[in-house]
């Protein structure tokens, strides 16, 4: 079953019918939703995070890399291998596929100012996962030193 296609120019002039009952004073009407099949049908670009990385993020991302003392961008080839580093590559990816598809105008630009950017500043910083490593070289990760918590303090949380 096919659906009707809409008319461009009944939509102009319902729009335009709308706009000019705004500017008389008249109440609005309820803005259309997207229809919830074309946003659920929507297949994704990439179909993993690897992907992602591999066939856009590279390639898309122009820094100096570090190399001995010269400064620059830590990243390491093997970033699948950092756990932080496959969560916050994976909630880019995601980001992204969503924002392709909810907001095609300037959702790459809102994807870039409040994605990547502050992920990637984790990821590469002095500090961040990618530190002991290097474009040619692999260091694996080393997590964070923890010791189990005394029941009596568990004991206080609210979940508890």
């Amino acid at each position: 079953m096919t659906t009707p296609a809409t008319d461009p120019a009944a939509e102009a002039v319902a729009d335009l019918s709308a706009l000019l009952g705004q500017l008389a004073g008249d109440q609005a009407p309820p803005a259309p939703e997207p229809p919830v099949d074309e946003q659920a049908a929507a297949e994704p670009a990439y179909r993993n995070v690897e992907a992602f990385v591999r066939d856009y993020l590279v390639h898309v991302v122009e820094r100096r890399l570090a190399s001995g003392p010269d400064s620059g961008l830590n990243w390491c080839p093997r970033w699948w291998a950092h756990p932080e580093a496959i969560s916050r590559l994976y909630a880019l990816w995601r980001a992204w596929e969503t924002l392709r598809v909810s907001d095609p105008q300037t959702g790459m630009s809102l994807w870039w100012r409040d994605h990547l950017d502050p992920h990637l500043s984790a990821l590469t910083a002095e500090y961040g996962p990618f530190t002991r490593c290097n474009p040619t070289k692999h260091t694996e990760p080393r997590p964070l030193p923890v010791e189990l918590a005394p029941p009596e303090v568990l004991a206080q949380l609210p979940d508890t």
